[in-house]
């Protein structure tokens, strides 16, 4: 058995001139860059706030928030019909208690389920923009609402049905990891109230930064690492853009995506003519002034969707209002060669009824009547 003995002074001294330090630094010529390296070889380590994910991981994660972000801009503007963006401005790993501060009071919090995955996630959504998106539900347009005020329960129910919007980005944003069904199970205005994970516990939080019309404002997300624990192993770059690469739509799909293209509005509007005048003109113009438009009777007008020419029409009328038929479609490139060259390159269809001076119009009464 080995004898036990405490050390000398001597051995003591010779143990501790052995470490990177100034004693090191001055003994040896070398000992300033040992002592360096050591120090930078040093990193902190945070065990309150551990490292889930690794850089490739991290990454992935980016990808899918951005891709997030592009899908619930789009999703808005078409509910909404106006224009909504959406811009991821930060991924950060924290603690659920450092989320919950942060977090403006009052806001509004969705609670939801990712089935098949255990836990709950947040979406919060800052109050101000939920006003903004009330109104437009409403048939506003945003411009006289009050956001000072708390949202009563009629705004409530109007944003609780709005939550499938997110139901159905979150569904897209896991699809090409794993799937899952978002489902809403509560909704709240006070985030220290929402109890999805303890104080302490990982949180992955994604901040966006959303404009709706002419008003912007904040959104995140908070997920608990254990919710998505189960997902980390998929969350590989080679994995994702595998899984993401398109497929050719099935006639379901097709036929989904038709139904739903098919229920969106868009102006539609007719130009009976234009004439070009001087701003001084335009500036002493009174009740009762004329001016001649560069339409000529008996010629098709030009029937506008959005801020295109699309199709050619004869005026008149169905029943007691003001209607017109379709009389040409028009391409879209020869409506700008044509106008730009002021030759009309269609045949003058021919009336179904006639035009005079005396400005009689025809009653359309056949299904093809718009």
């Amino acid at each position: 058995m080995a004898e036990q003995r405490a050390l000398s002074q001597w051995e003591i001294d010779a143990l501790l001139n052995d470490l990177p330090g100034d004693g090191a630094a001055e003994d040896e010529p070398g000992g300033a860059r040992h002592d360096r390296s050591a120090l930078t070889a040093i990193k902190s380590y945070d065990f309150r706030r551990p490292d889930k994910f690794s850089k490739e991981q991290w990454a992935t994660l980016q990808s899918i928030h951005e891709h997030f972000a592009r899908m619930l801009g789009a999703s808005f503007s078409s509910r909404l019909r106006t224009l909504v963006s959406v811009r991821l401005s930060s991924l950060e790993q924290g603690l659920y208690e450092e989320w919950q501060v942060q977090v403006p009071n009052p806001t509004v919090c969705y609670v939801m389920a990712m089935r098949p995955l255990s836990g709950n996630m947040v979406v919060e959504f800052n109050s101000e923009l939920a006003a903004e998106v009330v109104d437009r539900l409403l048939g506003g347009n945003g411009a006289l609402v009050d956001r000072s005020r708390e949202l009563g329960e009629v705004e409530i129910g109007l944003l609780r049905s709005f939550s499938r919007v997110f139901s159905m980005a979150l569904q897209e944003m896991w699809s090409t990891v794993r799937p899952v069904e978002p489902t809403l199970q509560d909704i709240g205005q006070d985030a220290s109230l929402i109890q999805v994970a303890a104080p302490t516990d990982v949180v992955l939080t994604a901040s966006f930064e959303m404009s709706i019309g002419n008003h912007r404002g904040q959104m995140s997300l908070c997920i608990p690492y254990q919710v998505i624990e189960p997902l980390t192993p998929n969350l590989s770059a080679q994995l994702w853009m595998a899984a993401s690469t398109r497929h050719a739509i099935s006639e379901d799909e097709r036929q989904a995506m038709e139904t739903l293209i098919g229920r969106s509005r868009v102006d539609v509007s007719v130009r009976l003519g234009g004439v070009d005048l001087p701003a001084r003109t335009v500036a002493g113009l009174q009740e009762g002034d004329t001016f001649v438009l560069d339409a000529r009777l008996g010629r098709p007008l030009d029937v506008v969707i959005g801020e295109r020419t699309r199709f050619l029409a004869l005026p008149g009328t169905v029943g007691s209002h003001m209607g017109i038929q379709i009389a040409d479609v028009v391409e879209e490139r020869r409506f700008e060669l044509t106008r730009a060259s002021g030759m009309p390159s269609f045949e003058e269809p021919t009336p179904t009824a006639p035009m005079s001076n005396e400005l009689n119009t025809p009653s359309f009464e056949d299904d093809e009547t718009e």
